[in-house]
């Protein structure tokens, strides 16, 4: 590691340890959002005046609202109050954290880095797009929760990749990027997500997900689906692999994912999948 690299691993140190720890360009609305969410004792119109103060946020919610998914009467509306009933909270929460990520890939100040944060945009629907799709017909998880997980899986790696456009001679060496991004992303993750009110089980499914392959009971429902719809999207292409890495995976076990019910799950998914990538992809 050269003198830039140690530089920029001590700004991150730096950042960590700062009491609030954020994306830079992520919309503070949108983070308002999210965190009157969190709070039990919040309320439509709370949430709805909130919403009201960013255009572009209120315009999306009110198009999901309108859509065939959530709209099937057909009795389009203008008003926040009824869009924020209509989607339910957990959506709510789910359509602004990709709103915001949204905003992050395409600020100017990480022009440098934006083909990294779209790759991980991508990556990041086509799993929330998969978790959805598998909570829907498997059961156990609520599908927006599911959603919600698969969305944010690479929020660590946003906030590193973030911080790197301000380095662009660690960019030069990608090697040493990806170990800054495997030693940060998993802190960093757990830390954003605790600042958005997430409660402990979903923030250890989203951290923790890639040791889940572990013995039974220690382990909740959401951290296996995420395993195994990482799986899934690794092995997409390689069909016999996947079916051999699923066929030893405890964590496909625990959901029941074996032989029959896995072709099942894929073949009944497709319809959603595309549903949910149109809703979060602009």
């Amino acid at each position: 590691m050269g003198a830039e690299g140690h530089k920029f691993q001590q700004r991150l140190k730096a950042e960590f340890i700062r009491p609030e720890l954020g994306i830079p360009g992520m919309p503070e609305v949108a983070l308002r959002v999210v965190r009157r969410l969190a709070d039990i004792s919040s309320t439509g119109p709370q949430v709805s005046r909130l919403v009201s103060s960013d255009p572009a946020l209120a315009g999306m919610l009110l198009r999901s609202a309108n859509s065939i998914d959530f709209n099937p009467a057909a009795m389009p509306t203008d008003d926040l109050g009824v869009a924020v009933r209509r989607l339910g909270f957990d959506t709510v929460r789910r359509l602004t954290l990709s709103y915001a990520l949204q905003q992050v890939r395409d600020e100017p100040r990480y022009r440098i880095v934006h083909g990294r944060l779209a790759a991980m945009w991508q990556r990041s629907v086509a799993l929330a797009s998969i978790a959805r799709a598998m909570a829907n017909r498997l059961g156990g998880v609520p599908r927006e929760r599911a959603n919600t997980a698969g969305l944010l899986h690479t929020v660590g790696h946003i906030w590193v990749t973030a911080k790197a456009a301000s380095s662009p001679a660690v960019l030069q060496d990608p090697m040493h990027l990806e170990m800054v991004i495997n030693e940060w992303r998993v802190p960093a993750a757990r830390r954003l997500l605790q600042s958005w009110g997430m409660d402990p089980e979903f923030i250890e499914a989203v951290c923790d997900h890639e040791s889940a392959d572990r013995p039974e009971g220690l382990n909740s429902p959401l951290m296996d689906l995420l395993f195994v719809c990482q799986l899934l999207l690794a092995f997409k292409d390689a069909p016999i692999e996947l079916t051999q890495r699923l066929s030893s995976s405890l964590a496909a076990g625990r959901l029941g994912l074996r032989g029959r019910e896995r072709d099942i799950v894929f073949t009944n998914s497709a319809e959603e999948v595309r549903s949910v990538r149109n809703a979060l992809c602009d």
